[in-house]
């Protein structure tokens, strides 16, 4: 079966084992993102879709798109809940329109913006769970404008589709990105750089714009850091307090009892009468 607008169709496959009624769920989903990138891109792929629904580890990516000369590949690994490989499916195919365009128009497309349209169209149609970490220091020395190719690690990587998301969520509370997407794309076919055409549609200079929303991320992420870190070392500290708490009231009720042993020593080598001394009255 294929779902297809103007004659192109998307083939729907799973690999061998898995189950194949994720296949009839993704062509309906196809279906649905097909027509509304579609209106955001102002145009359509030319060349049929292979996608291949697959169980694996694909690390933060989830999922793979690959532009061939007479198709595109796409990769989606299975996840749960089915709300997650959802967003994977938009994501991958927000990518076959990137490349579809890219392709047209001969315009070269950042890989901040690449991966930042994908995760956000992912995060507005199913659940995309790439959180801004806890780690401020992993938040600074990964800066999304600056990476041409995708980090060499894991933890940076995912550290990379986190933050796209959150800024390109940032940019569409601005400004809506599925309405202004179209103005974008036509002010850089007129010769804009991105950041021109950014900055037409958020309404003020995009890097002042990114500048502040990272000086902002990067204290939300010191709060969690010294959160997490403050519950973990004052739990022992407040444990402590109550050790030496109870510590030092046992010695009192022992220092009191010492105390009363004395009287009744005292009592029987100097008798009763003991307290009527000068000393204590």
């Amino acid at each position: 079966m294929a779902v297809s607008a103007f004659s192109i169709p998307v083939y729907v496959s799973v690999q061998n084992g898995v189950n194949a009624s994720y296949a009839t769920e993704v062509r309906v989903w196809n279906d649905e993102f097909w027509d509304s990138l579609g209106r955001m891109w102002g145009l359509f792929p030319t060349r049929p879709v292979y996608m291949m629904i697959a169980k694996g580890k694909f690390g933060p990516e989830m999922g793979f798109t690959i532009s061939y000369p007479d198709s595109f590949r796409v990769l989606i690994e299975i996840n749960y809940p089915i709300s997650e490989m959802r967003a994977t499916v938009a994501h991958e195919l927000m990518h076959v329109f990137q490349f579809a365009w890219i392709k047209r128009y001969r315009k070269m497309m950042p890989l901040w913006i690449m991966e930042g349209l994908a995760t956000w169209y992912g995060g507005k149609e199913g659940t995309y769970t790439s959180p801004i970490g806890g780690n401020p220091f992993l938040f600074w020395s990964v800066d999304v404008l600056k990476y041409r190719e995708y980090p060499s690690t894991e933890e940076s990587k995912g550290e990379y589709y986190s933050e796209v998301y959150a800024l390109f969520n940032a940019i569409n509370e601005r400004t809506d990105l599925e309405k202004k997407l179209p103005i974008l794309l036509n002010d850089v076919r007129k010769g804009d750089t991105w950041q021109e055409a950014f900055s037409n549609i958020l309404g003020e200079n995009f890097n002042e714009f990114y500048n502040r929303w990272r000086k902002h991320i990067l204290l939300v992420v010191i709060v969690k850091f010294a959160s997490f870190w403050a519950l973990w070392m004052g739990l022992p500290i407040f444990l402590l307090v109550i050790l030496f708490i109870k510590y030092f009231h046992h010695r009192g009720i022992d220092d009191v009892k010492i105390a009363d042993n004395d009287v009744e020593n005292l009592e029987k080598l100097y008798g009763k009468d003991y307290w009527k001394d000068n000393n204590y009255k």
